[in-house]
Parts: C-alpha cells; structure tokens; sequence
C-alpha cells in the first residue's frame, strides 16, 4: 500500500507508454514470460487519461483552414466589393452598361404591341424609340418609354416589359369615349372626347367617330360645387345608358344639357321634345323614364303615342312624372 502512495509522488522518468515520460511500464513476470509490461498507476497516468480528449487533434472535414488562407479569401472578398463600389459610384457602371449594349445578342429583334384598338399602332412604334436591331434590352428605360406612350392622347396607361434575351412586349389600355363635351355654348365651341370619368383628353378631329351624346352647358357653369355634382349626375346617366335598353339605347340620346343652375335637360335623336331631369336622383329617374318610352312607344290607331309629346318632367311633383302633348293630339 505504502509503494502504490509513494508511486503517485515520484518524478517522471522516460521510458516507453502511450507516450514517452507520461508513464513509465515496468516488466513484471506472468504466464507469457517476463517480457510482459504492466501499466504503472501514477498521476501522470490518471491526468493524461482524463486528459485525453483535448488533446486529440481535428481532422477530414472539420480541421480548420488555416489562418493564412482565411486571411487571403478576406482580402480577395474586399478588393470585390471594393471595385464594384468603384464602378458604381465613379461612372464605371455606364461604361459597363455601354460594352454590354453593344452586344447583338440583347439588342431587340421582336417588338410586340397589344391593345391597340382606335389607336395607329405604328404610330405607337415610332413614339417608343425602339429600334429592331439597334436597341439594346442592357439600359434600356422602361418608364421612359411608358412616359412617351402617355404622350399619345389615345393611350391611358402602357407598360413596357423586356422578354429576354432580344424582345420587347407593350401593352397599352386606351381611352374609352362615352360622349363629347363641347367646351362653350356657342356653336364653334371644340368638341372633345370623354372618358367614363368625365375627363376630356382628346379634341374631335375631322373624320372622326361623332356617334356620341353631346354634353352641352356644362362649361358654363360658374359655381365649381355645383357644376361638380352636374357632372356626376351626367356621369351615371351616360352609364345607365351605355348599357343599351331597347326603350333608351346611347344611340337613342342626342345632347345631356346642363343649365346655369346644374339641372339636366335630356334630348332625344329622333324626337325633339325635351325631357327635364332636374338635378339630382338621376338612376331612380332614369329607370321611371324607360317604363314612360315603353309606354309611348306603343301605337294608337297607327300612330305612336311619343309623336304627340311636348315635353316629359321627371321632377314633376312628389316624385310624379308629367308627360305633356302637344294641342293636336
């Protein structure tokens, strides 16, 4: 007992083991003949054994690269991003943008234009500035272009777009007219275009469709509120009749007059009596005046009823509607 506490105490020696001076084998005597070693309990033995893990170097896969050549793929990384921040910042962009345009393989050999209905689409082609087989898809300003389309009074929205490597596709949304507005009350006031929002965005030129109702007064109105709700009024007429009732069709309407006051007054193309709207309450009125032209339209001894009418009132009294006849009938 007393040799194994000494044993812990004594110096290292060198000698043979796992590992030369950790601990030392002594030769003991056995049935395999005494060149048999037994490992000798020391310190040194229990500390290296309790030891053993971190001492066991990394290998394969998860050994560390070396300091050197993480330090190279830092630098390398940096000078990148560097010369990349140099070509943005300094103009370099450009030049690159320049060199890559004037390569054949993305410069525009297909140009496609959709929507085009009313308007000249090769008048559309000349206005984007795109030329087959000189432009090139690298830089190429889309919104620029949309801007230009814009241009053209036809057109209310375009978008542009790049179908790689060496084609170009626009689609365009025109304008739909619902009516012409004249733009005073004499007679050589210009005629413009409307869109179902009530904005005028083109001017009639000769030759042009004029199969529209004509919304007439509403450039005199003085008092901005009041001209406003008139033209929401004439906005949801235009509607209701867009929608083509066989008694009251968009054909069927010559001129939506608005007076000083705001109040509509309704002119037919194939009769001239006036209907008086009044201002306000236009789609409960419009759906009254259908049921009164069904009813007028129905003949009596040969002859139709809507012939002998003077004048309708839509905004009679209480809601009634006043059907007035001329004296002869």
């Amino acid at each position: 007992m007393m040799k194994m506490i000494s044993s812990f105490f004594k110096k290292r020696k060198s000698g043979s083991g796992y590992q030369a001076g950790e601990f030392p084998l002594r030769t003991v005597p056995g049935e395999y003949g005494s060149g048999q070693q037994r490992r000798k309990w020391s310190l040194s033995r229990i500390k290296y054994l309790f030891g053993s893990r971190k001492r066991v170097e990394p290998d394969g896969y998860s050994r560390q690269a070396p300091r050197s050549n993480r330090f190279y793929r830092r630098a390398i990384l940096f000078l990148i991003v560097a010369a990349t921040g140099w070509l943005i910042f300094s103009g370099g962009k450009g030049w690159v943008e320049k060199g890559l345009a004037k390569i054949t393989f993305f410069q525009v050999n297909e140009l496609v234009l959709s929507g085009c209905s009313s308007t000249n689409c090769t008048e559309l082609r000349e206005q984007s500035h795109i030329i087959l087989h000189q432009t090139s898809l690298i830089g190429m300003k889309t919104m620029e272009i949309e801007k230009r389309l814009l241009q053209n009074p036809r057109v209310s929205s375009a978008r542009v777009m790049r179908n790689w490597p060496a084609g170009v596709e626009i689609a365009i949304k025109e304008h739909v007219p619902v009516a012409l507005l004249q733009s005073s009350t004499s007679h050589s006031g210009q005629l413009y275009y409307i869109d179902k929002k009530g904005e005028p965005y083109m001017p009639v030129a000769v030759g042009d469709n004029l199969d529209f109702p004509v919304v007439t007064g509403l450039a005199e109105v003085k008092d901005p509120n009041v001209k406003r709700r008139a033209t929401e009024e004439v906005l949801i007429f235009l509607k209701k009749i867009n929608k083509n009732n066989p008694h009251l069709p968009a054909q069927s309407v010559s001129e939506i007059h608005v007076n000083s006051a705001g109040e509509l007054v309704v002119y037919l193309v194939e009769y001239p009596f006036p209907i008086f709207f009044g201002d306000g309450d236009t789609r409960k009125k419009y759906k009254k005046l259908v049921r009164v032209l069904q009813a007028l339209y129905k003949k009596q001894r040969g002859e139709e009823i809507i012939s002998r009418v003077e004048y309708i009132r839509m905004d009679y009294f209480n809601d009634k509607v006043l059907v007035a006849e001329s004296e002869s009938g």
